[in-house]
Order: structure tokens, then C-alpha cells, then sequence
């Protein structure tokens, strides 16, 4: 009985190795830099941020303010933002992956 449990443990292990590794190695391929993938890429990412946004009204209403406020201090309010809100922007970050993996492959 402990071997049954030791092996269907392992293939368990095994088998959530190969699901984590199987998406990381469909996304290793290398991205086309076109106006179509760009496009795409967007269209992935819009929904989920405006999803986002909608259930973080308080980040919604910084961003908007962040964009009234004259070119030379956007810069130090998005820091300051930031820093006081890391997990919301990290979580902001996720949802445009797709966009960020585009420019980083596409914009060397």
C-alpha cells in the first residue's frame, strides 16, 4: 500500500512538473514582430485590465489623476504610486503580459 501511495505521489509530482513546463517552453518560441501579433497582443491584454481596473477603482482613479497632472511630475507620481501600491501594480503588470512580452521581444 505505501508503494501504491509513494509511486502515485511521485507520478502526481511528475505530472504537475510537465504541466508547468509545457506552457513555458509553447511560450519559448520566439515572437514575430509584426502589426497583426502587435494587435493581438493588445487584444489579449484589454479586457483583462479593464476587468482589473473596474475591481480596483482606487488604481482607475490614480492612473486618471496621474494623467492631468503636467508631463514633468507624472513621472515621480507613478513612482510614488508604486512604491505605497506594489501588489496592485504587480497585479496590473500581470494582466498585460502579453504586452510587455511583445515590446520586450519586439523593441530591443
Amino acid at each position: 500500500m505505501k508503494r501504491i501511495a509513494a509511486a502515485l505521489l511521485t507520478a502526481t509530482a511528475g505530472l504537475a512538473t510537465l504541466a508547468i513546463a509545457l506552457p513555458a517552453a509553447a511560450s519559448a518560441a520566439p515572437v514575430q514582430c509584426t502589426p497583426q501579433n502587435r494587435a493581438a497582443a493588445h487584444a489579449a491584454a484589454a479586457p483583462r485590465v479593464a476587468t482589473y481596473l473596474a475591481a480596483h477603482p482606487d488604481l482607475a482613479a490614480e492612473l486618471a489623476h496621474i494623467r492631468t497632472l503636467p508631463q514633468n511630475q507624472r513621472r515621480a507620481e507613478r513612482q510614488s504610486y508604486r512604491q505605497a501600491h506594489p501588489d496592485l501594480i504587480a497585479g496590473l503588470r500581470g494582466t498585460r503580459q502579453p504586452v510587455i512580452d511583445y515590446r520586450h521581444a519586439c523593441h530591443r
